[in-house]
């Protein structure tokens, strides 16, 4: 029963750190302003997801848009953790017999 409470909170925080992260990408690819009240609201917090991937050399390097290295990093991680947790499901399975 703990483990099913813990598997909730976790996905439950990805989604909503996922919904954050795919929001300012898609803003920052558009090109939105931080003076609107979406860019407000959305680089605001995730600005802390966003922070300890700024330290890396190369992190400000806008790709597409405003959208920097640090961004596309974080999205990437963003895609490929439901596939790592996918992984781990299936190597953890008992056998049948």
């Amino acid at each position: 029963m703990r483990s099913q409470v813990a598997l909730e909170l976790l996905l439950s925080s990805y989604a909503a750190g996922a919904a954050l992260v795919m929001l300012r990408t898609l803003l920052l690819t558009l090109g939105v302003d931080r003076h609107l009240w979406i860019g407000r609201a959305i680089y605001g917090p995730s600005r802390l997801l966003i922070a300890p991937f700024t330290v890396v050399p190369g992190a400000g390097l806008e790709v597409v848009g405003h959208l920097t290295l640090a961004d596309a990093t974080i999205f990437a991680g963003v895609i490929l953790f439901p596939l790592g947790m996918l992984a781990m499901r299936r190597s953890v399975r008992q056998p049948l017999a």
